[in-house]
């Protein structure tokens, strides 16, 4: 595997993640970019690159002051990586739909850890509005990734390490 023609493909999305998330958030609810690169990676790649790729990653969004709880985003980013990284052996003997289903629990479940600990306060206060910051958070980068899908589409992924 080439490291060097990943590196400049991290850093644009880390860059991404900090100049639009911002500009993109609604209510505080923004997109994670960063979380799409380690789901294509681990797919690709597989597990242990799932997990280096989502620790690094994690601990340069906390480093850049992206994030309010240092170590949640490493954490999550890492559980993530592992967990899609799993999908790797299977994405060609898998159902697309399931496949797909699968990718998408993995990412509701980076999101919930995600909102436990950033939204804890609502946790106590209000149930409803934690499920809305905690689905609409989801939802929001999962359409990122549906919108990709027309560009790069996750089945096409076994193309790549050809290459």
């Amino acid at each position: 595997m080439k490291w060097i023609k990943l590196i400049p493909l991290a850093v644009s999305v880390w860059l991404l993640q900090i100049i639009f998330s911002d500009f993109l958030s609604i209510n505080t609810v923004r997109p994670d970019f960063c979380v799409i690169l380690i789901l294509y990676w681990s797919l690709v790649y597989g597990r242990t690159m799932g997990i280096g790729a989502g620790f690094l990653f994690g601990l340069l969004v906390d480093l850049s002051g992206s994030g309010t709880f240092f170590g949640l985003s490493p954490l999550s980013y890492t559980i993530t990586g592992y967990l899609a990284g799993g999908l790797y052996h299977y994405r060609s003997r898998l159902n697309p739909f399931y496949f797909s289903l699968s990718w998408i629990a993995i990412l509701f479940f980076q999101f919930f850890i995600y909102c436990s600990v950033q939204y804890q306060d609502l946790w106590e206060i209000d149930r409803q509005i934690f499920w809305g910051k905690w689905f609409g958070t989801a939802i929001y980068s999962i359409s990122f990734v549906g919108i990709l899908q027309f560009i790069y589409p996750i089945s096409k992924l076994n193309d790549v390490k050809s290459r």
